[in-house]
């Protein structure tokens, strides 16, 4: 009795090249790379801001850590045309606000600053802000728009930055009444985290 012999399965014809990409799959990897693409840039954005000069934008504010040393001396005109002098203000505690209208955070602390500035101008406190990087015109606007009315002047050199080590805007330093550098913040101050700021050092 013989064995019937049974044909094997066709098999299918190999592909072109070892095989095509379906339009389907091509526009998912298209997807994909977009997708990705975006959320790289969404990241650079978000940890950056709108930095320029190498200032990135702080969004939360938190203490640092400093060792007291004599602040920096400065001399810059305000943006009213009257001279600001660091050392012109010894025996009185100095509050150095970094910012640049460009700044979202500092867009946001301005009201506050303002408003620690009305509380605390009798009370040997003198609050000064630093427009570092910025546009003269954005910067006069942004002074006009928050209603903020102490003393702002711009750094022109772009030197006061460096010699006090900001990192990022906003940025806020405390000078006790003998001139020296004894608090640092980074970010945007709240109404109680100023209170608390200043409160080591304000006067008696």
């Amino acid at each position: 009795m013989t064995q019937s012999a049974q044909s094997p399965p066709p098999v299918a014809p190999p592909t072109e090249g070892g095989g095509s990409l379906t339009p389907r799959t091509v526009l998912g990897v298209l997807g994909l790379a977009v997708l990705v693409a975006f959320i790289v840039l969404l990241a650079v954005r978000l940890g950056a801001g709108d930095a320029r000069g190498g200032f990135g934008i702080i969004a939360l504010g938190r203490a640092v850590d400093l060792k007291p040393r004599p602040a920096p001396d400065f001399e810059l005109t305000a943006y009213d045309g009257t001279r600001v002098r660091l050392s012109d203000h010894r025996g009185k505690v100095v509050v150095l606000n970094f910012w640049a209208s460009w700044c979202p955070p500092c867009r946001l602390e301005a009201p506050v600053l303002e408003a620690a500035w009305q509380e605390y101008r009798d009370r040997g406190v003198l609050l000064v802000g630093v427009g570092v990087w910025d546009d003269d015109d954005d910067a006069r606007a942004f002074l006009a728009e928050t209603g903020v009315t102490y003393p702002n002047a711009p750094d022109t050199s772009r030197g006061i930055p460096v010699e006090y080590g900001v990192t990022g805007l906003p940025e806020t330093f405390v000078i006790d009444a003998k001139g020296v550098l004894v608090r640092r913040w980074i970010g945007p101050l709240d109404a109680q985290q100023f209170r608390d700021l200043i409160a080591p050092v304000l006067p008696a």
